[in-house]
This record gives C-alpha cells, structure tokens and sequence, in this order.
C-alpha cells in the first residue's frame, strides 16, 4: 500500500426481488485515480442495473498501448453510504481485480474530506467523523487499474463548462443572458398562456395501473422525481385521478419518462388552435440566403398549467402520486398551447417575415448577413 491511497468500508442499498437490500463493501481510495470505478464482476455478483454510456471510454496502459479489459460502455449509480453519509454517485464499470470499488480523484475533488496518507484516516470537513485503515496490510491496486486512471479522466472528472462568449456568435453577444442556462432554469410566472384541461361533462376520475420497474427503471424514477421535485414542476398530490407512469427506451440505450394521458385525453375538450402548415412555412423562406435557428430551452416546461388544473394531469408511480405545475409531453392540448403562445409573444416579427415559428424552433432568415 503506497501513500496515495486506503480502504473505507461503506453500503449501498439494491433493489431485489425481497425488497430492498443493504450491502456491505469497501472502497479503494485512491488519488491517483482519475475516475469513480465499480468492478464488473461485482456488478453482476449484486445484480446491479446498468446503464449504457452515450460514448463508450478507451482504456489505456501507462505506456499507451490498449488495455485488456477493453472499452468502458456501462455506468451505475448507487446510493452510497460512508458512516452515515449517504450520496447518489455514479460509477463506471470497467474489471478492478481484488477490489470492488475505487474512488478516485473526482470524488476526492467533490467531497474534499481532510485525509493523512500516513495515518491512513480520512475526516469529514463538515462532519467530523475518522476512518482508520482497517487493512494496513492491503495489496495494492493492479497496474490494469491504475491505468484506468487515465481512461475516464475527460468522462468523470467535472468539466468546466465552455463559456457562452465561445459558444455563441460575437454579433449576438448583447443577448447572452438570454441564452445563459441558469437564466433560463427557473420556475416559468403564470401567463395568460397558462395550460388548460378542460374536462367533458360526463368525465369520471380514473386511477392508472402501477407498472412493475426494473432496477434500472427504479433508479431513473428516482432521477426524475428529485429533479422535478427541486424545480417545482411537479409536486405530491391527493388527486382522485392519475395517469399510469412508464419508461421507454431511446436509441441511444438511455429511458425516457412517459406519462399514458390517453384517459384524461378522451375526456379533454380539444382545442382547436392549428399548427403551421410545413408548406405555408417553406413558402416564406425562398428567397433568403441566409438562416439561424433558435430552440426555445426547457420546451413545453416553460408553459404553467393553470392554477386549479394540475390534479387533472396526475401521475402514479412506485414512489406515490404527484401532479405537474407546468406543461409536460402527452397532453392533448399541449401542442395548441405553446404554438398559441409562441405566435403571440413573436406575432410582430412573423408578420414582418422575419422569423417562422413551429413550437419550439424558431427560423430566423434574411437576404443578407446583416439582416439576422
């Protein structure tokens, strides 16, 4: 054992077929380590959901010659416990021979607990609690291993994000807030827009079938709720109807939340506002040379559900029921909504022909450079 690393013991919770169970492990801590790793042969050992990477990692030898173990093209995410500190952390799965977790300089990075490589302790800063080395005589990592090190180093590590200056173009930087991120995650203000669900007379609440989750589904119900939870855009609801709630996968391997509104869509009043037609669109655009496209950020979440309706787009799930506050994806009157609401706010410059709007994606075309 060198001085740049120690063991901790720590659990994590796994779904099984008995409920939810508590398993106990131990964590290389190692500095040197340029990523969060979980063997393989322990991920299939627990049964542990996986989850595909959008871009599968190269693996390579100190010396840069190919690693066996190959790609890394799954991740795991784990509630993780250290002495009563418990955090969602996600791990890359790649083969760690004897040892069945590392934490590497990314969670160091993160957690930034106070650590003496002699003593072998490790202290929390806002909590003082101590681990002593509990395997003084442990082997240390495998050179497979610490060459790993250099194969998540761009994946796992928090990358700085590119400033917007780099990102847009220098003649619209007068509008950067607008393009700023954290501008734009916030909770939309009720509007004149704001999303009706208008019921038929003869509607009846309904409540949808619960639908069995896979721990990979599990886990991203849990992603979904936190997220949404913290934003606002959903909340816990007593509503005596709810639509089921699912998971379907994309292309890329990942899932995507579904809510089946199919109920609650026959007994909507429809609304009749129309989308543009895709040829009356194309018409307006024949004579310009020049285009810049725009996507509105957050889509149909920047749309309030009107105040008193958000019980009529109710969800259930695994973990309870919650009813949206803003305008998700399933809704029959959605579409009619935002158009409605995006043909207002650009209503001047569509009918100077500057601009076409469809939903989201705004067009913007001109003869000349200058123009846009």
């Amino acid at each position: 054992m060198d001085n740049k690393s120690m063991h901790i013991p720590l659990t994590f919770i796994k779904n099984s077929l008995t409920g939810k169970e508590i398993v106990s492990s131990r964590s290389l801590v190692d500095c040197g380590a340029g990523g969060i790793f979980i063997d393989k042969e322990f991920t299939k050992r627990h049964r542990l959901p996986l989850t595909r990477l959008p871009k599968p990692i190269e693996v390579f030898n100190v010396d840069g010659t190919p690693n066996t173990q190959g790609l890394i093209t799954e991740f795991t995410k784990m509630m993780i416990t250290i002495n009563g500190r418990t955090k969602r952390t996600k791990l890359l799965v790649t083969g760690l021979g004897q040892e069945e977790i590392i934490l590497g300089l990314p969670w160091l990075r993160k957690e930034n607990p106070n650590i003496d490589w002699e003593k072998k302790t490790l202290i929390w800063r806002k909590s003082p609690i101590t681990f002593p080395l509990k395997h003084p005589n442990s082997i240390p990592i495998r050179t497979k291993i610490t060459t790993s090190q250099t194969l998540a180093q761009e994946h796992e590590e928090e990358k700085k994000e590119v400033p917007l200056e780099e990102q847009i173009p220098k003649h619209y930087h007068e509008y950067l807030d607008i393009f700023d991120k954290k501008t734009a995650t916030r909770f939309p203000t009720s509007r004149p827009f704001d999303h009706k669900i208008d019921l038929k007379p003869e509607f009846i609440p309904k409540i949808g079938k619960t639908y069995n989750l896979s721990p990979k589904e599990f886990t991203e119900l849990e992603d979904f709720l936190k997220e949404n939870l913290e934003k606002g855009y959903i909340r816990p609801s007593q509503s005596p109807q709810a639509a089921p709630f699912f998971f379907v996968s994309k292309k890329d391997g990942s899932l995507r939340p579904c809510q089946d509104y199919r109920y609650i869509n026959e007994h909507t009043i429809r609304n009749a506002y129309p989308l543009p037609l895709i040829s009356d669109l194309m018409d307006k655009l024949k004579n310009a040379k020049y285009f810049t496209k725009v996507d509105v950020r957050w889509g149909y979440n920047n749309v309030r559900i009107r105040k008193g309706d958000e019980w009529k787009a109710a969800f259930v799930t695994n973990r309870g029921l919650f009813e949206p506050t803003v305008m998700f994806f399933g809704l029959c009157n959605s579409p009619a909504t935002f158009q409605s609401m995006m043909d207002s706010i650009f209503e001047e410059e569509i009918r100077q022909g500057l601009i076409v709007v469809y939903m989201d994606d705004i067009l913007i075309f001109a003869d000349t450079l200058e123009e846009l």
